[in-house]
């Protein structure tokens, strides 16, 4: 049986309520194989004021996936902008927690609540 290491990932790019928001869907697990156009991305200039990253199609995401989300924090911050983590699985929500960056990834439940909360 042929393995192929290197999953399949699709990036959505999109815009919310107004163009301020910028939405990638992450549809298929984030891995180490495939993040790197995430990865490039989240660090396209222009920034958009918003981005919100939403995980609802993506059932896994694996250690270098999950520092690209803590990438993403990190340069917001430094540049005061907003994002969000929306629609994360239970699994992954539990992989925040157990990694403890729950307590400082900004997340919501829905893009329409990150939308509320962030514009």
């Amino acid at each position: 049986m042929e393995h192929n290491p290197v999953q399949n990932v699709r990036l959505d790019v999109s815009h919310g309520s107004s163009d301020k928001v910028q939405i990638i869907k992450v549809v298929g697990a984030l891995t180490m194989n495939n993040f790197f156009d995430f990865q490039a991305l989240t660090r396209k200039k222009p920034f958009p004021p918003i981005m919100l990253v939403d995980l609802s199609e993506t059932p896994y995401i694996d250690s270098a996936a999950l520092g690209s989300l803590v990438g993403l924090h990190v340069s917001c911050e430094a540049s005061q902008r907003k994002y969000a983590i929306v629609n994360a699985n239970e699994r992954l929500q539990k992989l925040f927690e157990m990694t403890n960056v729950h307590s400082f990834l900004v997340h919501y439940g829905s893009v329409a609540a990150a939308e509320a909360a962030l514009s």
